[in-house]
């Protein structure tokens, strides 16, 4: 039986997860040279899997509980999107250092941080690798994404980061969840539209180690308009 991918929010009524609908796993390298990983995921609706309340067990609930604890809350957002790229392209984790050239295989056997978890003094959205979509527009920081790697080209990919309910006025990180994404596939590098095949093979050879494992992959063969990005070749 094939595994499902969850996403946990701890001590939530969900004790079961949510089950992960939609997952993307890409690369990026930006005008200055600098090279991100982003990641995408929407769940299912919270309470897709939920027994029915009678209305005196709500009304309760309602009123007794924490946003975090209350199902009736949850429901009022129906799912969750935690994503680096849905809302803005200038969100992700950086993976290349400045002097020497990625090695993809070394990156994913090494755990990522975003190293992102403000200070108590200083508090800015924008500096956040992520954005979160759960109970309203909140934040999440201090991410750890884990690769586990199951066939050539197919990676298990365990992800834990903090959540701030900062929607419902909240600035602290007091929450936490944990990702379980089975099976998942590169999606292969992006580059600014801007830029011709050419001068992006020219820069993904300066920056990028075993280049010749690469290939361009073009984004939409129907259209007219040639656009490309930079995949791994499939063993």
């Amino acid at each position: 039986m094939e595994s499902v991918s969850k996403i946990y929010f701890l001590d939530s009524p969900y004790p079961n997860g949510h089950k992960i609908e939609v997952f993307n796993w890409s690369g990026r390298i930006d005008e200055d040279g600098f090279i991100w990983f982003d990641f995408h995921l929407k769940t299912e609706n919270y309470y897709a899997n939920d027994d029915e309340n009678s209305e005196e067990e709500e009304e309760e609930e309602n009123e007794t509980l924490s946003n975090w604890n209350s199902k009736i809350v949850w429901g009022n957002y129906h799912a969750c999107t935690l994503s680096s790229n849905y809302w803005s392209e200038q969100r992700g984790i950086r993976i290349n250092k400045t002097d020497e050239k990625l090695d993809f295989d070394t990156v994913v056997k090494n755990d990522l941080f975003s190293n992102d978890l403000p200070s108590e003094d200083h508090f800015d959205d924008d500096d956040l690798a992520f954005s979160i979509y759960l109970l309203g527009h909140d934040s999440c920081a201090d991410h750890q994404i884990r690769f586990s790697k199951t066939d050539s080209n197919l990676y298990d990919i365990t992800w834990t980061g903090k959540i701030a309910l900062t929607y419902s006025g909240d600035d602290e990180f007091s929450h936490d969840f944990k990702a379980q994404i089975f099976n998942a596939e590169f999606e292969g590098f992006h580059y600014p539209k801007t830029w011709t095949v050419e001068k992006a093979t020219e820069i993904f050879k300066a920056q990028l180690a075993n280049f010749e494992e690469y290939e361009f992959v073009d984004l939409n063969p129907k259209s007219n308009k040639r656009e490309y990005k930079l995949d791994k070749l499939k063993h």
